[in-house]
């Protein structure tokens, strides 16, 4: 899948710099050895971050999953940040009583919104978030991965052991300043989650889709210059296009 992904960035012009922690080589990117670690799942990513990814000389770190095509050039993409040192995109209100589903990564939204609040979170909306895009700056690394830890910590002494999205939106929250301004429907031009598989037998086409709320249900248009293929085992590589 990740060649998938490199593969679709260098064909629309896009020729910043890729790096993959992998066990095999993948063509157009900087290859790092990939090292076993007792990492809890997707939290992995968070272990990365701060053992390795830190020592890259960037300001900023951009994470996307494999699973992710591009479908024209995204321009300047920290214009996400919006002047805060991270983004993640804020996707769903939690809080919300239009809310169709009553849970989320095993934990009630109710409690999810209790623990978000007991650590801290003071915004009027409490946000789910997708961990297939986010960006975070080399100075807030160390903070950003603290916060994201205590919180798991938390939530596993409450009962909920958390894969990496429930800390990703916490840590967010904390460090955006707005959390509002890091809604996914902000930036519906620049990245977005394809969760009802739109693009599950054919790849994008540059054309508008309709994106759907995890929560809700509700359908809004999007256009985004990169897409989270969720639908699909194979990823990028392996569809009619």
């Amino acid at each position: 899948m990740m060649q998938g992904l490199v593969d679709s960035a260098r064909a629309v012009g896009v020729f910043k710099d890729f790096h993959v922690w992998t066990e095999r080589l993948i063509e157009g990117a900087v290859c790092h050895a990939h090292r076993r670690r007792n990492a809890r799942g997707s939290l992995f990513r968070l272990r990365l971050l701060q053992r390795e990814v830190h020592k890259l000389n960037y300001d900023y770190f951009v994470w996307l999953d494999p699973d992710t095509y591009f479908v024209r050039p995204p321009g300047k993409v920290l214009r996400v940040l919006q002047g805060s040192p991270v983004h993640a995109s804020l996707e769903s209100d939690a809080s919300s009583t239009r809310n169709v589903p009553s849970d989320w990564c095993g934990c009630s939204l109710t409690n999810y919104t209790t623990l978000m609040r007991f650590c801290g979170v003071r915004s009027r909306a409490i946000f789910t978030v997708d961990g297939g895009f986010w960006v975070v700056h080399h100075d807030v690394i160390g903070t950003f991965c603290e916060l994201a830890w205590d919180f798991w910590d938390i939530c596993k002494r409450a009962g909920y052991g958390f894969p990496l999205e429930p800390p990703l939106a916490y840590a967010t929250h904390m460090l955006c300043g707005n959390p509002y301004a890091h809604a996914l429907k902000k930036a519906g031009d620049l990245w977005a989650p394809d969760r009802t598989g739109c693009f599950a037998r054919a790849l994008p086409n540059g054309k508008e889709w309709k994106c759907v709320d995890r929560l809700t249900g509700e359908a809004f248009r999007v256009n985004p210059a990169i897409i989270h293929l969720m639908h699909s085992s194979g990823g990028p590589d392996h569809r009619d296009g």
